[in-house]
């Protein structure tokens, strides 16, 4: 009884150790033969020649580990090799196989190359025309300012001179002087002094702007004595141009002499008069 249980658990664990075994095979396998890209689509070579088979026989299709050591060979002896060579009674191989999707390792699969495409030239659009700049605006320079001609400076006109009002004038004067008898008696041309009375008379004219005429009587003797004898002013009427009597200067005299018409205002003279007598 206890020979038969450890005859069981011997057999258990071989096959415990028989699975292992096949699982790290397992894994290795899918390791080596895990694409790491991905799949790739390839053309299967004709295998007809290799495998000795009529073009007209019925053939089972190929395995893939098949095809895939025939690829390996074949990338290993290259396309010279003299290994596979072909009889000329298998000449004729049958239509190809389609293409089987293979997974290789990237060093060993033969990749077709797409044919290239051809990528059209991008057509030109059309070329704009270029707008031209436009043309500045030619400023206008502007105009000097034409200087003004300086107007010739008028003259100014003279003021009127006013015409002076006129001044009141005497334009003429006249006296006379005479002796008479004192009392009537003797000749008093031939007499003496002391019978004598001389009597000095005069007129006056002006110019008639009108005014006061003042005057006086100047008497000089002989001896070189003096005597002022002044009168009273005379109202002259403006536009008066006539003759105006002043009063007369009367006086019995010392000795020989004259008298003179004199006029302070307006100013002027008469000729002095004279008289003689027996002093």
């Amino acid at each position: 009884m206890g020979a038969h249980s450890s005859g069981g658990r011997a057999l258990a664990g071989f096959f415990g150790l028989a699975f292992v075994v096949v699982l790290l095979f397992g894994l290795v396998a899918l390791v080596a033969l895990r694409p790491t890209d991905s799949f790739a689509w390839v053309q299967v070579p004709d295998l007809t020649a290799d495998l000795r088979l009529d073009a007209g026989l019925q053939t089972k299709p190929l395995k893939g580990t098949v095809v895939a050591e025939a690829l390996n060979d074949r990338a290993l002896d290259g396309p010279t090799s003299e290994a596979l060579a072909v009889p000329p009674a298998l000449a004729f191989a049958p239509p190809p196989l389609p293409a089987v999707a293979v997974s290789l390792p990237p060093a060993v699969r033969p990749v077709t190359a797409p044919a290239p495409t051809s990528t059209p030239a991008p057509s030109a659009g059309p070329t704009p025309t270029p707008t031209p700049a436009p043309t500045p605006t030619p400023t206008a320079t502007p105009a000097p300012t034409p200087t003004p001609t300086p107007a010739p400076t008028p003259t100014p006109s003279p003021a009127p001179t006013a015409t002076p009002s006129p001044v009141f004038a005497i334009t003429s004067a006249k006296e006379a002087v005479s002796k008479s008898p004192r009392n009537g008696n003797g000749n008093g041309n031939n007499g003496h002094c002391a019978q004598l009375v001389v009597t000095a008379t005069g007129t006056f004219t002006t110019n008639g702007v009108g005014g006061s005429v003042s005057y006086e009587w100047v008497r000089v003797d002989n001896q070189g004595n003096q005597t002022v004898v002044p009168e009273a002013p005379i109202q002259i009427a403006a536009g008066d141009t006539s003759a105006h009597v002043v009063a007369s200067d009367s006086f019995t005299p010392a000795h020989s002499g004259t008298d003179q018409l004199v006029f302070l205002s307006p100013s002027y003279s008469a000729s002095a008069q004279g008289w003689s007598c027996v002093g």
